[in-house]
């Protein structure tokens, strides 16, 4: 007896994860499309305000000289960067625009070769694996054909959003370097009296000596100063704490000094040979130059004189008598001009 011929195979389940939603919020984008170029708008009018009130001033030479040549320099530096900056937020804003175009069309065709399996028997797992059970060869092949061009649909977005990415990295770099450039910078100042006519006679701890500048330069250079204002300095030390300010903020510094009399600077060590009778003595800045001060400039010393005292000296023969010595006690202001790094 003949055997009955074999029916048609059934076709393996075939499972994949669901290649035809690529899970994106085209809306989203939008919303934050329409929020950059409200953002574009307003700069847009900020720039035309400044420029329009600038025009009003300068055209009728209503303002002129240093100060306005200054000025004027300053608001064409700013409105420029104003204007690229709305420029680039309307790039940003088209490259959302273009992306969310992108990702609806290329999701309507998704839509369509997952319609073409509706008829195809289907179940979806709690991981998200879309399983298909096609009943004969043609829907096998359907399915097949369907996931095919599912991903190289994918592929063509993943390429054009590799290519919007660049472009928002490209804007943001810009926009980076105007946020950098227009950031706000301080002059951060220290107030120091270093009391160096404190305590000043032979022998005496008090005050600070020469010996104890290096400790001075490191408190400055601590609290990371750009200007340092010192009270009671003798001038012979300023070169010294230059020095020391320079090595160790690797930062060129100016000392501007206004003397206020002069004193008679001893150390706290005997014998008096190294004391200096008449030292130039007042008041000192010290300006550093680095990202926000350009260089010092002019410098000027205002005398402020009251009346001075004076300062017992030892004798230092057998049998002579202390000696007094006038001890000037001056005031001064010393005033010193920073540049500022202009941006």
């Amino acid at each position: 007896m003949a055997e009955a011929p074999e029916g048609p195979q059934t076709p393996q389940p075939i499972s994949t994860t669901d290649v035809w939603d690529l899970k994106a919020d085209p809306d989203l984008l939008d919303t934050l499309a329409t929020a950059w170029r409200k953002v574009k708008s307003k700069a847009s009018s900020a720039e035309g305000k400044v420029n329009s009130a600038a025009h009003t001033v300068f055209s009728e030479e209503h303002w002129t000289g240093d100060t306005a040549t200054s000025f004027n320099d300053y608001r064409k530096k700013l409105t420029q960067d104003v204007e690229l900056f709305a420029s680039h937020a309307e790039g940003v804003a088209n490259v959302l625009t273009l992306t969310a175009s992108t990702l609806r069309v290329q999701q309507g065709l998704l839509d369509t070769e997952r319609e073409k399996l509706n008829g195809v028997p289907s179940s979806s797992g709690a991981d998200g694996q879309l399983t298909f059970r096609p009943r004969d060869s043609g829907q096998a092949t359907l399915v097949s054909g369907a996931i095919s061009a599912a991903r190289e649909i994918r592929g063509r977005v993943n390429e054009v959003l590799d290519e919007r990415r660049e472009d928002l990295e490209f804007y943001k770099e810009q926009l980076d370097a105007i946020a950098e450039q227009w950031r706000p910078r301080s002059v951060r100042l220290v107030n120091l009296n270093i009391g160096q006519g404190a305590g000043n006679a032979p022998g005496d701890s008090g005050g600070t000596d020469s010996d104890e500048l290096d400790d001075i330069a490191q408190v400055i250079a601590d609290e990371n100063a750009d200007i340092a204002t010192l009270q009671e300095v003798f001038e012979v030390d300023m070169g010294s704490l230059e020095r020391e300010l320079e090595e160790r903020t690797g930062d060129e510094w100016d000392v501007t000094f206004g003397e206020a009399s002069s004193k008679y600077q001893a150390s706290d060590d005997w014998p008096i040979l190294g004391d200096r009778p008449f030292s130039p003595f007042g008041n000192a800045v010290l300006v550093r130059e680095g990202d926000v001060i350009q260089a010092s400039g002019d410098t000027e010393n205002v005398k402020l004189d009251v009346d001075g005292g004076s300062i017992t000296l030892p004798g230092n023969r057998p049998g002579e008598g202390n000696a007094e010595i006038e001890d000037g006690e001056g005031r001064s202001a010393a005033v010193a001009e920073v540049e500022i790094q202009p941006r």
